[in-house]
């Protein structure tokens, strides 16, 4: 599949607070079979072995219903599963070594905050796509600034690659981020945490006009 029949619609990230392994597999392959494009996995805090168990879980699902599937931070583990991507952020392994790395044959993400200079700087480094955020306040980052919205209209001004917004998005101010027209919008808790996982990704993508 071509990567801008790819990268555009909603990109869901797994949240990293479940009850067990068991509850975590089964929201995360309801949400893969939910007719997304693109989904990542995010182990943080969890040990090399067991990341590696969770996301062999989700990528047998990922190929039968052809998700993409993203791995945060660790480019080792996307060694094991042929045709996975990676997502990195400010601290993680320089961009320009991991493209290098992998040739043109994965999709590489990066995390650019609230910072168009590093889109920039992404964007000529190999970057697929970058994420801007966070939208707004959210559980899942700490020491974070908003991100202005002065900043999604430059970037998209000055970037040719896919935009994903990120943070604190759910079915209720999604409104306010689709007037940016992103390719991406990344949800954890805003699916997550409904009871409704199925019927709260269809009303999205009715917004989004997915």
């Amino acid at each position: 599949m071509e990567n801008d029949l790819i990268l555009k619609g909603l990109y869901p990230i797994n949240t990293n607070n479940y009850d067990s392994d068991l509850d975590f597999i089964e929201k995360t392959i309801l949400i893969i079979k939910s007719g997304i494009k693109i989904f990542q996995f995010r182990g943080k805090y969890l040990s090399f072995k067991r990341k590696k168990y969770l996301i062999k879980k989700i990528y047998e699902n990922c190929q039968k219903n052809e998700v993409q599937l993203i791995i945060n931070d660790d480019y080792n583990l996307v060694k094991y599963f042929e045709g996975s991507g990676l997502h990195i952020g400010q601290s993680d392994i320089d961009l320009k070594k991991i493209r290098k790395y992998f040739g043109n044959k994965i999709i590489i993400g990066k995390s650019c905050y609230d910072s168009v200079e590093m889109g920039v700087t992404a964007e000529k480094d190999g970057a697929s796509y970058v994420s801007f955020g966070a939208m707004y306040k959210t559980k899942s980052k700490k020491n974070f600034n908003i991100c202005d919205s002065r900043v999604i209209i430059s970037a998209k001004k000055n970037l040719k690659i896919p935009i994903c917004l990120i943070g604190g998005i759910n079915i209720n101010n999604i409104k306010d981020i689709i007037r940016y027209n992103p390719n991406m919008i990344s949800m954890i808790s805003g699916i997550y945490d409904y009871n409704n996982i199925l019927l709260n990704i269809k009303k999205i993508n009715e917004m989004m006009k997915v």
